[in-house]
This record gives C-alpha cells, sequence and structure tokens, in this order.
C-alpha cells in the first residue's frame, strides 16, 4: 500500500505568517504524472524560475516538501536590493572589473524584474517603499566617499553620500555617522510576494504540490530525468533543483558545496508614533556597515522588524530578549517601549565565495540555489536566466561559472569554521568601536 500523503508543514509562527493575504494550501502530489520541466524547491529561487517558465509557454511542475516560502523566503527582512552578499570591490578581485559588471546588470535588472512581477500580477505585498539606507558605525566619511566614487563610477550606481547630520536626523542615535542612499532600492512583504508569485504560475497552467519531498533523481533511458516521491513520479525532460539548504541527500554534490547558517529577526509590538519618531524618524531600510551588520524598518503598524546574528547553533531559548537588547544598544531612547512580539530563526545556504551557484550538471539537470545572505534580488536573477537559457539558449547564466564548480566547502566543519569567522567579525567590531 503506497504511503499517504503528509499535510505541509506549516509556516512557523512570524508576522509574515500572521499579516498573510491568503494562506492557500496546495495539494500533495499522489500520482505518477508528465511535465515538461519539473522545479524542486518553493522558494523565491524556484519560483522565480517557474513563472519565468509558465510566462515563456512552457508546462512546468514545482513541488515542495513543506509550504511554498516556508525556509528563508518567507522569513526574511523584505529587502529588495542590488548586490549579492560578496561585495562588489571583492568581486572585482575574483574575477575582474568587466565580469562584475556583468553580474552587476544582472542584479538590478533582477531588482526590476520584481517590481514588474508585482505590477503585472497586482500583487498585494506592499506597502512597497523606495529607499535603503547604509549607516556607518565609524566616523571615516573619506572611506564611505570613495566608495560612493567607485560604485556611481565603475558601476553606474545611483548612489547618494549622506552626511552625519542627515544620517542622525533619521536615525536618532549617536552610535551612526555618515552613510549612503540608495533610491532604487525598496521593501515589501515578502511572504504575500511568494503567494503572489504562485498564483501567477497557476494562473498560466502551472502545478504546484506542498508536502512533496523528492527522494530521488533518476535518469530516463529515453532522455530526461524521473524525479521520485513518496507519494508519485514525475516524468521530465529537465528539472531545476532550488532546494536551497534542504537539498539533503537529493544531490550531495550540492548539499557538500555549501553550509548551513542560522540568521534571525524580531519584530516589536507597535509603539507609540511619537516614541517611534523619537527615534527611528525614517520610513527607509536601515543596515550599517560592520561586519556582523544590524539590519531593520519601520513595519506599516508601527513595529519595528530587526534582523542579525548568525550561528550555527540554532535558535536560542531566549531570542526575543537579544534581539531586543542589540536593538536598546543602538536606540536607547526605546527603553520602556519596546517588546517584542515575535522573534525567529532560521536556516540559509552559504557557499565559501558568497555568491550564488547556478548552473548545469548535466544537460537538462539544471540547479539555482545557494542564497543565503544575498537579499531577495539574486533569486530573481536566478530565476530569470535559467528560465532563459532553458527556453532561449541564453547564456547569462555562465556569468556564474566561476562560483559554481560545486567544490568541497568542509562538511560537517565548515559551519564551525563560519562561526568562527563571525566571532572574528564581531571582535573587528568592538575594536573599531574601541578606536572611533
Amino acid at each position: 500500500m503506497p504511503d499517504l500523503p503528509k499535510s505541509p508543514q506549516n509556516y512557523i509562527e512570524t508576522y509574515y505568517r500572521d499579516t498573510l493575504h491568503t494562506n492557500e494550501q496546495r495539494e500533495a502530489l499522489t500520482e505518477d504524472i508528465d511535465t515538461d520541466i519539473c522545479v524542486i524547491g518553493g522558494g523565491l529561487a524556484g519560483l522565480s524560475t517557474a513563472v519565468g517558465l509558465v510566462e515563456k509557454g512552457k508546462q512546468v511542475t514545482l513541488i515542495d516538501a513543506n509550504r511554498i516560502g516556508w525556509g528563508a523566503s518567507g522569513r526574511n527582512g523584505g529587502y529588495i536590493a542590488k548586490g549579492y552578499a560578496q561585495g562588489y570591490k571583492q568581486l572585482t578581485k575574483m574575477v575582474g572589473l568587466e565580469h562584475t559588471k556583468q553580474l552587476h546588470k544582472l542584479s538590478t535588472h533582477g531588482r526590476s524584474l520584481i517590481k514588474d512581477k508585482i505590477d503585472r500580477y497586482n500583487i498585494d505585498c506592499g506597502p512597497v517603499r523606495k529607499g535603503v539606507l547604509g549607516v556607518s558605525w565609524n566616523n571615516h566619511p573619506k572611506k564611505v566617499q570613495e566608495y560612493i566614487d567607485w560604485m556611481q563610477k565603475d558601476l553606474n550606481a545611483p548612489l547618494e553620500y549622506w552626511s552625519t547630520e542627515q544620517v542622525r536626523d533619521a536615525c536618532k542615535t549617536k552610535k551612526y555617522f555618515d552613510g549612503f542612499y540608495s533610491p532604487e532600492d525598496y521593501q515589501f512583504h515578502p511572504l504575500n510576494y511568494v503567494h503572489g508569485l504562485a498564483k501567477a504560475i497557476e494562473d498560466q497552467g502551472g502545478k504546484i504540490y506542498e508536502a512533496t519531498k523528492a527522494i530521488k533523481i533518476d535518469d530516463r533511458p529515453d532522455g530526461g530525468y524521473i524525479v521520485n516521491t513518496p507519494q508519485g513520479k514525475i516524468k521530465c525532460n529537465q528539472v531545476v533543483l532550488c532546494c536551497s539548504i534542504y537539498v539533503d541527500d537529493l544531490n550531495k554534490k550540492l548539499k557538500y558545496a555549501s553550509f548551513p547558517v542560522y540568521t534571525y529577526v524580531m519584530v516589536t509590538k507597535p509603539i507609540p508614533q511619537d516614541r517611534l519618531d523619537a527615534a527611528l524618524n525614517t520610513q527607509y531600510c536601515i543596515f550599517d556597515n560592520r561586519y556582523a551588520q544590524d539590519y531593520y524598518r519601520r513595519l506599516p503598524d508601527g513595529r519595528i522588524l530587526w534582523g542579525g546574528r548568525v550561528s550555527i547553533n540554532g535558535i536560542p531559548k531566549n531570542l526575543a530578549e537579544i534581539m531586543k537588547r542589540d536593538l536598546l544598544k543602538v536606540y536607547p531612547q526605546l527603553e520602556g517601549v519596546v517588546e517584542p512580539e515575535y522573534a525567529w530563526g532560521g536556516t540559509l545556504c552559504y557557499a565559501p565565495h558568497k555568491m550564488p551557484q547556478i548552473g548545469q550538471l548535466k544537460p537538462g539537470y539544471w540547479f539555482n540555489t545557494c542564497f543565503g545572505g544575498h537579499g531577495l534580488v539574486p533569486t530573481s536573477v536566478g530565476g530569470d536566466v535559467v528560465s532563459s537559457a532553458i527556453v532561449d539558449g541564453d547564456e547569462r547564466y555562465k556569468l556564474f561559472e566561476p562560483f559554481s564548480k560545486l567544490n568541497f566547502a568542509g562538511g560537517p566543519l565548515t559551519p564551525y569554521i563560519a562561526q568562527s569567522v563571525y566571532y572574528l567579525w564581531r571582535a573587528r567590531d568592538l575594536l573599531i568601536s574601541l578606536n572611533k
């Protein structure tokens, strides 16, 4: 007797879950089916790939072991900001300036694609607010201006210098000095966007199954692949793995080419507007320039979303209190009015080079993964280049070849190395702070 389909594991308790406009659950796969392309993984990388394929007229089936957006795609800070986890300066050292320019061009295009899809499919994931502000923890204005000049000159990025006075008018704290403003970046509700993309896929004939875990991928004798799940098989011509850190043993090359890192978010209860304005007097997204940075923003109902920290040790029981202390170090004037209502963590997929992994393992067997630390824009990039490669033979995905060799990342020891690096970053931040 075949195994009965399992109910999808529901979303963990987050602000995003509790402010979803629709929480439609999809059925699990319960039979053998045929499709042109099978996308494995219902996060933003998988959904962006699938929507790109159905827009180009392809027959697509997407499966996820849990719910769509169950992992980092539905738990993140909601920033739509260009760039990658690896900084552009370091990228130029790795692949050269011209290659970096092309990667940056993809990033700005990916950011525009997200906004286009919000508009085209009328996705209610707002408010969509423009503006991201990078603030300096250290008083080194010359370095900030040099960085802005380089970004403007070599990458044509429209960054604006903000003086310490401007920064402190928006962020009323003595912790920050000057910074830069990015006017074309923006913010939204990521889990509502996830469900909006899923509806767009289904409206164009795509199929989505939740609670459907891929356990093995077999080659077909006549070409193509068979994706095996506990309740049914998917016969397809091409397959795209977008599993992030949840790839498990489905593909061991992908599994061992990255490592898991936990990161954390807190959302406060609503704060009286006068007290909130006296601390965070802006609607822009904020992030600081420390190695171990904080990132945060005001939410529409008078709350603060506060993110930061990384670990390999799971989610601490006192996470809400830890994140509250981090917030009050920056904004002590909110003492007494800041109370956490939500605090959650999640696992990110990182590679040592801090870039996405996008390419083919063999003809028709694609991977589009490893977006930890990048924000949401590179998932849009990955979906665009992979869907375009499959349908049109577009070769832009090859810009990621230097980062997609799937070299062994260290196995079980790699997270501990990453944790040690993080502690080193925090020590550097402390030393810099002491020498302000």
